[in-house]
């Protein structure tokens, strides 16, 4: 195999597909990204079993093959390189050699045939949904995914369409995070899959911004796979049943409190600020028109605020994880943010607060018993 492949570009796709790779592996193979070449694009494939990711490159393509390289050793080879056009040759079975300017080095290869197989998902018929539209909703869930490795089934987003909307869920036992987007999606089309948080967290690393790019998702009982630009992520799914989320989200919430979206965030890292791995507990007592937040961390010190709120009814206290609360309101879009809650033992529901009600994003966080 003999390229000739702009540093950029080159530098670019290594980028895309180096984060999949885990810092440990018990395959050595598996440390190495598989690059193979032919009809002038390169493919750069790598993967940690579970999820795999591709990418293509133009390149000038003087001989066909495939070669392996060292990930950790070409990303920091190339952060030196100038810019300008590289080629890599193999010259042995072994042994890769670069060349840019009046550098050469020489790299350790691994056979190609060693690599694991990327599965191709030529027989299926794609979803497709706007990037922007997938990395929003990634977002808004993705930090109440759990990561306790015993609950299996909770430590994935869940992918749902119904009724022609996009349903992203996210929860952790503590708290439930869904986004939902009007996609136009057929409403006999449904489908419901989990995806590992692996793979969330490299989509939303790689999906663009661009509200005209497209991604086409391909998906069956066991594997998925999402395509967009140049790039292709493959991932095993969840095997499971995901909590039936309808059932978690309140629905009799007769307490309605409005508040500034920017100066409930404020208040939150102050108190955030003011607590410690072991007390994350934030008190709030809300009464007509103003909300009183205290903390009390031993060894830390106290903190306490008032806000104003649009609230008439009657008092409450009430205790929350402000941590939980700082991560939805991160993704709140209105100028307002509207906590709604039942008594001091039930559920609070957070979301952004508009004149004409819609449930498009719902964040469930379950109060701290004090």
């Amino acid at each position: 195999m003999k390229i000739i492949v702009p540093k950029q570009e080159l530098q670019k796709a290594v980028n895309t597909v180096k984060g999949v790779i885990s810092a440990k592996s018990a395959l050595p193979i598996l440390s190495h990204i598989l690059m193979e070449a032919e009809k002038n694009i390169l493919k750069l494939t790598a993967t940690d079993l579970k999820v795999s990711i591709e990418c293509t490159v133009d390149c000038v393509v003087e001989e066909p093959g495939a070669l392996t390289v060292l990930s950790q050793r070409i990303s920091l080879l190339l952060n030196e390189l100038p810019d300008a056009d590289i080629t890599m040759e193999l010259v042995e079975s072994s042994i890769v050699e670069l060349r840019c300017g009046v550098m050469e080095t020489k790299l350790f290869s691994m056979s190609p045939e060693e690599f694991p197989p990327i599965r191709k998902f030529d027989n299926l018929t794609p979803l497709e949904f706007k990037q922007v539209v997938l990395k929003k909703q990634f977002l808004k869930t993705s930090f109440a995914i759990c990561n306790d490795q015993s609950r299996y089934n909770l430590t994935g987003l869940l992918l749902e369409t119904r009724s022609g909307e996009l349903r992203v869920v996210a929860t952790d036992g503590r708290r439930l995070s869904l986004a939902v987007s009007d996609e136009g999606i057929p409403a006999d089309q449904e489908i419901r899959v989990i995806i590992p948080s692996k793979m969330i967290h490299e989509l939303e690393n790689l999906l663009s911004d661009d509200p005209e790019e497209m991604v086409d998702v391909y998906l069956d009982q066991s594997q998925a796979s999402f395509v967009f630009n140049n790039v292709r992520v493959i991932t095993s799914l969840i095997e499971g049943n995901f909590p039936n989320y309808d059932a978690v989200i309140p629905k009799k919430q007769d307490k309605e409190f409005v508040i500034n979206l920017e100066n409930m965030t404020r208040c939150m890292r102050r108190a955030a600020a003011m607590t410690n791995d072991k007390f994350r507990n934030a008190r709030f007592v809300f009464e007509p028109g103003m909300m009183r937040l205290y903390v009390k961390t031993p060894e830390v010190g106290e903190y306490e605020e008032e806000l104003a709120v649009e609230y008439s009814g009657e008092a409450l206290e009430i205790a929350f994880n402000p941590f939980f609360i700082l991560d939805v309101l991160r993704y709140i879009e209105s100028e307002n943010m509207c906590l709604q809650l039942k008594d001091a033992s039930s559920p609070g529901v957070i979301k952004p607060y508009t004149e004409a009600p819609v449930d498009s994003y719902i964040n469930v966080v379950m109060p701290i018993r004090t």
